[in-house]
């Protein structure tokens, strides 16, 4: 199979080279766009998941200052072909005790640059590719294109799935109302020599609209992950989801987002041992199968200049432990997110410049993997054994042209309890203020407060490698979380 899609993607290359280019369109392109910010945060999280870095020793909360910069570079030699990179430079942090950057399993990292942590100077080795690809339109087939390399990829359901930087390649074809678009990521690229221990990501997405105010796109998504076939029964790891979703106008001006995602798979975490911090051992899910259920409702109605919006979220989960799991095949009814489920109900679909919260899920306060973000629903089965129901209520109101009013509402529940029979979350509560200083130049002064329920209480599933701990294993009640910020961005390009 892989093999077929390389010979696909050189035979495309190839033919796209060959097209001549006309005399009036030889002129090259060179288009240069990005953004730069500096942002403080005061928080009191404990583990500083995602990015933040964690409270430490005595210390009940910390103030640090975060820098970015992006920068976005797109060649056009020709009407045909588009070479694009993009990069970046942080996030550099100042006064920070902890280094701040985490790996996928949540292990500390050092950080970038000299600088970190408030040292003096900042110069190191700190820049990050975060796409590099070449876009080709076929001439001769109206609508078809190919985009190869590193490219940025999520679900079609607010990224509830899976959604980052990944290398692969995309086939597209729009025709009217019709888009549809093949994508092939390589997740893990195990020996070189053979590929039985890759793990390969496989897409289908297809939308048609129905008419000018209704879309339905519907999505099948294959994960083949051989990295973590079974060593024991020699079963092969997968996971299937199915889904669709329905995109409408209703009462004039609203937009109302419909979705729902089915998942089966079985041998995660498969293998015979896993290593994590603090010495966890995790002996993997030996026969184990999987499935379950995702929907996303979202409704967002424009009031004026203002407008208001609430979003429903529900994920199938089981009751009691995922700890207890370890080493024992099961039957689990739970979705099963991969690694961005911090974005869930909240993806980029939201025309509405918000959409989140803060700290259970990403908020556009931020705009990054900085705070507590997956405090619900962990990648790899983490907290999300549980499952999730989710609500949230929000609003933008404009005081002027150049400043609007951002708040957000938000109660988190498991939808099966845990070990210890809790499924209350918490409540959380955020709002920042955004003012348009001048074309480009924006500032944003905001933040979020959590109260957090009882589901936090002794739960064995914190202890889970790459589960998020912002309370610090304490015992007893859980504490309430907070993080506050102030972001200066200049956009660019």
């Amino acid at each position: 199979m892989q093999r077929l899609l390389l010979s696909v993607w050189s035979a495309l290359l190839t033919l796209c080279c060959l097209v001549p280019v006309a005399a009036g369109q030889s002129e090259r392109i060179f288009l240069v766009g990005g953004n730069y910010r500096i942002q403080t945060t005061f928080h009191n999280m404990q583990d500083g998941f995602f990015g933040a870095p964690p409270v430490s020793g005595a210390n009940e909360s910390q103030l640090f200052l975060d820098t970015r910069l992006r920068l976005y570079v797109d060649f056009r030699p020709s009407p045909y072909v588009l070479v694009n990179y993009k990069m970046e430079i942080g996030d550099i942090t100042f006064g920070a005790a902890n280094p701040p950057i985490s790996d996928a399993d949540g292990r500390r990292l050092p950080n970038v640059g000299r600088g970190s942590g408030g040292a003096p100077g900042s110069d190191g080795v700190n820049v990050e590719t975060k796409n590099a690809y070449i876009d080709i339109q076929a001439p001769w087939v109206p609508g078809l294109s190919f985009r190869g390399g590193i490219i940025g990829w999520g679900d079609q359901f607010d990224w509830t799935i899976m959604a980052t930087d990944f290398t692969g390649f995309q086939l597209t074809y729009q025709r009217q109302a019709w888009w549809t678009q093949f994508t092939y990521l390589k997740l893990f690229e195990g020996s070189i020599r053979t590929n039985a221990d890759d793990s390969n990501w496989y897409a289908l997405d297809t939308r048609l609209g129905l008419s000018s105010k209704t879309a339905l796109t519907g999505s099948v998504y294959f994960w083949d992950d051989n990295d973590n076939d079974n060593p024991v029964t020699g079963r092969n790891a997968y996971q299937i989801y199915a889904g669709l979703k329905l995109n409408t106008v209703l009462f004039d001006k609203g937009l109302l987002e419909m979705s729902g995602v089915y998942n089966a798979g079985q041998e995660f975490l498969g293998q015979s041992v896993r290593s994590g911090p603090a010495g966890i051992v995790r002996h993997g899910l030996a026969g184990s199968t999987n499935h379950g259920f995702m929907a996303n409702v979202h409704f967002d109605y424009p009031l004026g200049k203002h407008w208001v919006g609430a979003t429903v979220q529900y994920i199938s989960g089981e009751r009691g432990s995922r700890l207890a799991l370890d080493g024992s095949g099961k039957d689990i009814h739970a979705f099963l997110s991969l690694f961005n489920s911090q974005y869930s109900g909240f993806g980029a679909s939201r025309y509405t410049e918000g959409g989140g919260l803060e700290l259970i899920t990403l908020g556009q306060m931020n705009d990054s993997t900085a705070g507590l973000n997956n405090v619900s629903v962990s990648p790899y089965f983490g907290g999300g054994y549980n499952g999730r129901l989710l609500a949230v209520a929000r609003a933008k109101f404009y005081a002027t042209p150049v400043l609007f009013v951002y708040v957000a509402a938000g109660l988190d529940r498991a939808a099966r309890p845990n070990a210890n029979g809790n499924s209350d979350r918490g409540i959380e509560l955020s709002t920042y203020l955004h003012w348009d200083i001048f074309p480009k130049l924006w500032l944003r002064v905001g933040g979020a407060y959590m109260l957090t329920g009882d589901w936090w209480k002794n739960n064995s599933d914190v202890r889970i490698q790459g589960f998020p701990d912002p309370l610090g294993l304490r015992s007893g009640t859980p504490n309430s979380i907070f993080q506050f910020m102030t972001r200066l961005q200049y956009n660019f390009g």
